[in-house]
């Protein structure tokens, strides 16, 4: 099996003051338990002056790759310089998630702040659908989908470290059918795909709520089965515009 963390619900960067540690590994075990991969540390070599930039490079590496910030603030952390250098860096980067977790609120009891996180708990599942010719296409809308918070899952996470991808299949468009929808990426690939039909037909069986997108000049009307419901029209490349009109319908659906 693939290690645990490549399946997480989510990217957490945790920013916090090393006085907190204590408090802040409530927060972070509260979001393990709910499948997030949340990462928190103490850097013995921030006291050392002269490695700051080198540090500061390796942050900003490992907040960019991850989807959440979460900022555990307290006086400590508003005393801290790294701590405000990391909200600010986040800050100005775009499609991250950002929540704030109030660590003084701790002493009348943890469990209303602990709830501010429960909202990266419900955004949606988005099964991708799509022939594996088609991934340079389809990586930009996952990315873009992972970015803002959703539990993305496409056909080549089943095929790492052995995992019995009928099963993984199988599960992630039961959980895209209880909470989510399945982006389907038709194309002229797609079309001449045995993978893609078969997988489409597992699709349709799930009860899953389905989401066509023409990436190609193919026509709607080479799928049958979908011939009626609404698509989205990405055959002139994938511009924001499209990106957006993409995520609003799967809010529209999630609703």
């Amino acid at each position: 099996m693939s290690h645990w963390e490549k399946k997480a619900n989510g990217w957490v960067f945790i920013s916090h003051a090393s006085e907190d540690y204590e408090d802040v590994r409530v927060v972070r075990n509260y979001l393990e338990d709910r499948g997030f991969s949340a990462l928190m540390f103490y850097l013995k070599s921030l006291e050392h002056e002269s490695r700051k930039e080198q540090i500061k490079k390796l942050i900003r590496w490992e907040i960019s790759a991850r989807n959440i910030f979460v900022l555990c603030n307290s006086i400590h952390a508003q005393n801290s310089e790294w701590v405000q250098w990391e909200s600010d860096y986040v800050k100005a980067l775009p499609n991250k998630i950002y929540k704030t977790i109030d660590i003084v609120a701790f002493t009348d009891g943890k469990e209303s702040e602990l709830k501010k996180l429960d909202y990266l708990t419900k955004k949606a599942t988005i099964y991708l659908s799509y022939t594996h010719k088609d991934k340079d296409k389809v990586d930009k809308i996952s990315a873009h989908l992972n970015s803002l918070g959703y539990k993305v899952y496409d056909g080549s996470t089943a095929l790492e470290g052995g995992d019995d991808i009928e099963e993984v299949m199988e599960q992630a468009l039961s959980e895209a059918a209880r909470n989510g929808v399945v982006l389907m990426f038709l194309s002229e690939n797609a079309k001449r795909s045995k993978w893609f039909w078969d997988e489409k037909s597992r699709a349709l069986h799930s009860g899953a709520s389905i989401i066509p997108v023409v990436i190609d000049d193919v026509g709607i009307r080479d799928f049958p089965a979908l011939r009626d419901k609404q698509f989205i029209d990405a055959s002139k490349g994938l511009s924001d515009s499209i990106l957006q009109l993409i995520e609003k319908e799967i809010n529209y659906i999630d609703v």
